[in-house]
């Protein structure tokens, strides 16, 4: 589950998104209602009576199921009044209309409490519209007339019937026998005979006087303004459909996105704590070879490298951390980025620094620091693994080669493979192309090339391809004092740290820590020295382990007076 933190970043990452996108939509939905065609609406009223005892139901009583039966039967009218029968009578009575037209457009309401039916009809016209609607209420009028004027002559008709009947009766039992006048089956056949003779005559009154037992109480008035189109209503819906999508859209796309999106979830996902924060540097994605180090040493992205170059000193006080490898779970994760700007702050703070492009299949630091890959890392070990085959050779007494003078044994013997850089950094390329390089790197020469890099330079920073590519860097990892794992803030997949970390950890390294990339900082979330600040870096009065200050106005170097150490590395105390 997203925490309000989580919710909050997610809404300002999309801030401008979710601005302007229901903008869009409710401009669309404004336009878009505009070139409607304008729609009218009349409404006629039509109060509905009872007709017959059956309708009767739930007039005065307060009963539940008497007025479930009102509702059904004023539902049963209004269901009559959008019927074919009514709709066929009304098309019949207006001009240029038919039944299908009339089905489109006429809606019918029926409110049960106060039996009245709200026949509405919508039209582009609004006299029309007027003319629909009160076509409709006088059509569904008559119908009911009709209806029940039907009823009531099925009763006469019935009424008669038994009257012809009865009389038959009469004029069967008086024929025969006058005195049976007095009798009491001719009394009953006499009175039946009166009662159906009322009521015939109450029934013929009742069908000269129907109406249908309706009432046009309200006739269609002719409307003010139109019922549609209501563009600002369109454009307020729009605008909020089109935001709830995009909501939808974008909190479904964070959860398909596994990339890392911050410190807590690369160290959720890797168990390691973060050494140091790299900002996003913008001018590194459109200058392809920059040193940030070099080119803005007073900027964002050379601070935070000095950052970690003091986290990486604090981590050497226990064990020692000479030759740090540098890798990374994918391609792009900027390790190679990293590894040249550490380079450069070890160097620039004084210490002899030794770059070491390892990756051997895609050498992006040569091409970084714009290098030669023709004599490197490779070249040197092949000439490392000679010289040891030559000493085992004479040592056993069955050398064979002519005796030749070998620079392995010299100080400056790593030195005369590398490029100088700088004054106090070195780099080694990757050199030629091999098939196989993990075999190489996972040599005992390798081993023995670092042993002695370290003893020929305060740090070694060794750049190795990515960890879910190929073994390099795990096989790498054995032979040095601690590795940093590079992360890409929105490149890194959390499964790909995951499993990376995994392959790094069979392996048993020293692992030091995270090292998180291309971080995108809030404004004013932080502060960054400039060129205006009254310190200065002086690396050529530095010595490995200071940190060389000194003052623009020319005071001794702050942190040698404090500690003793001298330019080259000495306790001057202690001297």
């Amino acid at each position: 589950n997203m925490s309000i933190h989580q919710y909050l970043q997610l809404i300002r990452r999309h801030i401008a998104l979710l601005v302007l996108f229901p903008l869009l939509c409710a401009a669309g939905g404004y336009i878009g209602a505009k070139s409607q065609p304008k729609v009218y609406r009349a409404t006629a009223h039509v109060l509905l009576r009872p007709n017959d005892p059956n309708e009767r139901v739930g007039t005065g009583g307060s009963n539940g199921m008497e007025l479930l039966s009102a509702d059904r039967i004023v539902q049963a009218q209004a269901d009559i009044a959008r019927g074919p029968g009514v709709l066929r009578q009304a098309a019949a009575s207006l001009t240029n209309t038919t039944e299908r037209d009339l089905e489109k457009v006429v809606t019918v309401t029926a409110i049960s409490n106060a039996n009245l039916l709200y026949i509405s009809a919508d039209d582009e016209m609004p006299d029309r519209s007027v003319a629909l609607a009160n076509g409709v209420a006088i059509a569904f009028i008559e119908n009911r007339r009709l209806a029940a004027v039907s009823g009531l002559e099925r009763a006469i008709n019935d009424i008669e019937r038994k009257l012809v009947t009865v009389q038959a009766d009469l004029v069967r039992l008086f024929n025969p026998n006058p005195a049976v006048e007095n009798s009491a089956e001719f009394s009953t056949a006499q009175a039946q005979f009166q009662s159906l003779s009322v009521q015939l005559t109450q029934l013929s009154i009742d069908k000269e006087l129907k109406r249908g037992e309706a009432e046009l109480t309200t006739d269609a008035s002719m409307p003010e303004a139109p019922i549609s189109p209501k563009p600002l209503r369109t454009a307020a819906l729009a605008g909020l459909v089109g935001l709830m999508g995009l909501v939808g859209v974008i909190l479904l796309k964070d959860r398909l996105d596994t990339r890392l999106r911050s410190r807590e979830d690369a160290e959720e996902a890797s168990g390691l704590s973060t050494l140091a924060e790299v900002p996003y540097d913008r001018i590194a994605e459109k200058k392809y070879m920059r040193i940030a180090a070099e080119d803005e040493p007073f900027g964002p992205v050379a601070e935070s490298v000095r950052s970690l170059r003091v986290s990486l000193r604090f981590l050497g006080l226990e064990q020692p951390t000479k030759v740090i490898l540098i890798t990374g779970a994918l391609p792009g994760d900027g390790k190679s980025t990293v590894s040249i700007n550490l380079a450069h702050s070890y160097a620039e703070a004084g210490w002899r620094t030794l770059l070491v492009s390892a990756d051997l299949r895609r050498p992006r630091l040569d091409e970084i620091a714009s290098v030669s890959s023709e004599r490197g890392l490779v070249e040197l070990l092949d000439d490392m693994a000679n010289i040891a085959e030559w000493q085992r050779d004479e040592a056993a007494g069955r050398s064979t080669r002519l005796r030749v003078e070998r620079p392995g044994t010299g100080p400056a013997y790593i030195l005369s493979w590398c490029q100088q850089e700088s004054e106090n950094l070195w780099l080694l390329p990757a050199g030629r192309r091999i098939d196989n390089p993990v075999e190489i790197l996972g040599s005992t020469v390798a081993k023995d090339f670092f042993v002695r890099a370290a003893q020929d330079f305060d740090m070694v920073i060794v750049d190795s391809p990515p960890l879910l590519a190929v073994a390099d860097a795990v096989v790498l990892s054995q032979f040095v004092d601690g590795t940093i794992v590079v992360t890409s803030v929105r490149h890194t997949q959390r499964h790909a740290l995951v499993r990376a970390m995994e392959l790094l950890r069979n392996g048993q390294p020293r692992i030091l820590g995270l090292v998180l990339n291309r971080v995108r900082h809030e404004p004013g979330s932080g502060y960054r020295y400039t060129r205006a600040s009254p310190y200065r870096y002086d690396a050529s009065s530095s010595a490995p382990g200071d940190t060389p200050v000194e003052s623009a106005h020319g005071r001794p170097n702050l942190v040698r007076r404090l500690t003793g150490r001298g330019r080259n590395g000495r306790n001057d105390r202690a001297a």
